[in-house]
């Protein structure tokens, strides 16, 4: 069941500046390092990333953290079968989508 935009969660990080700072270097650093150039749609971004063990974990580590300081997103994690990659989607409601572009700024290339 979705919530309709008036009633969701507040759009804004529970965290402060200077630790949203911290936060999005780390992620840029140990998890979207390694994804793909993302898939863009109207609501949010396509990632994927390898099918091992270690990025299972590290990507539910990664939607667990996100969903307690930005709780306005909607994860999905799909798993390719046998070791295929691993593919995470990030949504969210309208006027947002800033935060996921800010961490695929901080990568090279």
């Amino acid at each position: 069941m979705r919530r309709s935009k008036l009633s969701g969660p507040p759009k804004a990080c529970a965290l402060s500046r200077p630790e949203q700072a911290r936060r999005r270097r780390e992620v840029a650093a140990e998890v979207f390092r390694a994804a793909r150039r993302p898939g863009e749609f109207e609501d949010g971004y396509e990632f994927t990333f390898p099918g091992s063990l270690e990025w299972a974990d590290r990507l539910i580590g990664f939607v667990v953290f996100e969903r307690v300081c930005c709780p306005f997103f909607t994860f999905e994690i799909f798993f390719e079968p046998d070791t295929g990659p691993i593919v995470l989607k990030i949504r969210e409601p309208e006027g947002v989508k800033e935060f996921v572009e800010e961490l695929v700024e901080l990568q090279p290339g």
